[in-house]
């Protein structure tokens, strides 16, 4: 069934996220299993990885966006919500499926998906049919094969970015790993995060932020609305060899990141001093460390994770491997330390690939910083012109 949907999804053209082509590097070997001469990443944050293409079950959803709904119901009754539930295991889906029905919900209405892929297959046909008076409500797996639930929620919020959906869903996410996605992803691209398995009283819960959403407006900022631009990227080039860092900066600046935003560093102290000091810097510009040493990235990650705990951390940086055996590195436990790899011999397109990787780590982490508000009004917003990073498609 996967195969055949992703082959009846191969005749799209367009996608709806910018996406890369990476023929040399299967996705099953992306995750800490650099293959010789190809960028791969590390296993620090989790994020919706570039793949071969993405599926674009939804692409032509903006000729539905402009059709009239009906007269919104401010009633919220359980057993009028679409809903649509993707979760790659039967077994949760059954358990959680019977406390949505004692919770009133209607089995009926209840689209069930076994990946992403499928929640956004029902999402566009939602989009004409169901109960467009009430609410349409999805809920997410975090793990799943083919397309997660980072990437799905992303894709989502681009889509209501680009003012493309009639119906705007209210996104949850249910997951074993909710802590992490709360904690070290600040709840993502989903305005509710409850864990797995669940009871009635967090369905009860999610119902009542629902209602408020639905007729008041309330809900968070996600991530997905901020800003993404390579000229507004703080970089820290770090290693003691300067060629080295040279080279890294050269790499990444040739890339579109701006040159007058770029630190050199020579040791572990004067890294570990411009990483404190960038704490205080634009929370709204991500922040990336081409790290040349594997041993200093130890420090980086303990001084993360002392200001995480302390709840004191303002910006955390997206750290690169540059070192020329990257590879070994990444069959290593070292493989928690970096969020991405670079091989030895660095091409630009493998460069274009750690900036896509960081897109997407950056549009999948935190609120959305006041961005909303910016796009709010802005009729050019639904616009089909490729973003910078889309280009990367055609290497």
């Amino acid at each position: 069934l996967k195969g055949a949907l992703l082959a009846q999804s191969a005749a799209h053209i367009r996608s709806v996220t910018p996406t890369l082509t990476i023929a040399r590097i299967p996705v099953d070997n992306m995750l800490g299993q650099g293959a010789p001469k190809a960028p791969f990443i590390g296993t620090r944050s989790d994020a919706p990885v570039p793949r071969e293409r993405t599926p674009s079950p939804v692409q032509d959803v903006g000729d539905m966006a402009n059709k009239p709904l009906p007269a919104r119901n401010f009633e919220i009754v359980p057993a009028e919500v679409d809903v649509i539930y993707a979760e790659d295991e039967e077994v949760f889906r059954e358990t959680a499926i019977r406390e949505f029905m004692k919770v009133g919900f209607l089995k009926s209405k209840i689209h069930e998906a076994e990946n992403g892929l499928g929640a956004l297959e029902h999402l566009s046909r939602l989009q004409m049919e169901g109960n467009a008076a009430a609410p349409l409500l999805v809920l997410l797996d975090v793990r799943m094969p083919t397309m997660d639930g980072r990437e799905c929620a992303l894709q989502i919020q681009e889509l209501v970015k680009k003012k493309r959906l009639r119906r705007e869903p209210f996104v949850v996410c249910i997951s074993s790993i909710h802590r992490q996605v709360e904690v070290d992803e600040g709840k993502g691209n989903f305005e509710v995060v409850i864990p797995k398995p669940f009871g009635t009283d967090y369905l009860m819960e999610t119902l009542e932020l629902l209602r408020k959403w639905w007729t008041m407006g309330v809900g968070r900022e996600l991530p997905a609305w901020k800003e993404f631009d390579l000229s507004k990227i703080d970089t820290i080039a770090a290693d003691d060899e300067p060629i080295c860092r040279l080279s890294s900066a050269t790499a990444f600046t040739q890339a579109g990141l701006d040159s007058k935003h770029v630190t050199d560093v020579e040791d572990e102290e004067e890294l570990m001093e411009a990483v404190d000091e960038a704490q205080e810097g634009d929370r709204t510009r991500p922040l990336v460390i081409l790290l040349g040493k594997e041993t200093w990235a130890q420090s980086i990650k303990d001084f993360v994770d002392r200001r995480r705990e302390s709840k004191t951390l303002k910006r955390e940086p997206f750290v690169i491997c540059t070192l020329a055996d990257s590879d070994r590195i990444g069959k290593t436990k070292s493989v928690e330390l970096f969020h991405a790899f670079l091989p030895g011999t660095t091409s630009h397109s493998d460069v274009k690939w750690c900036l896509e990787y960081l897109r997407r780590w950056w549009l999948t982490r935190g609120d959305g910083e006041q961005a909303k508000e910016r796009h709010a009004g802005d009729d050019d917003s639904g616009s089909d012109a490729p973003s910078e990073m889309s280009e990367m498609s055609a290497d």
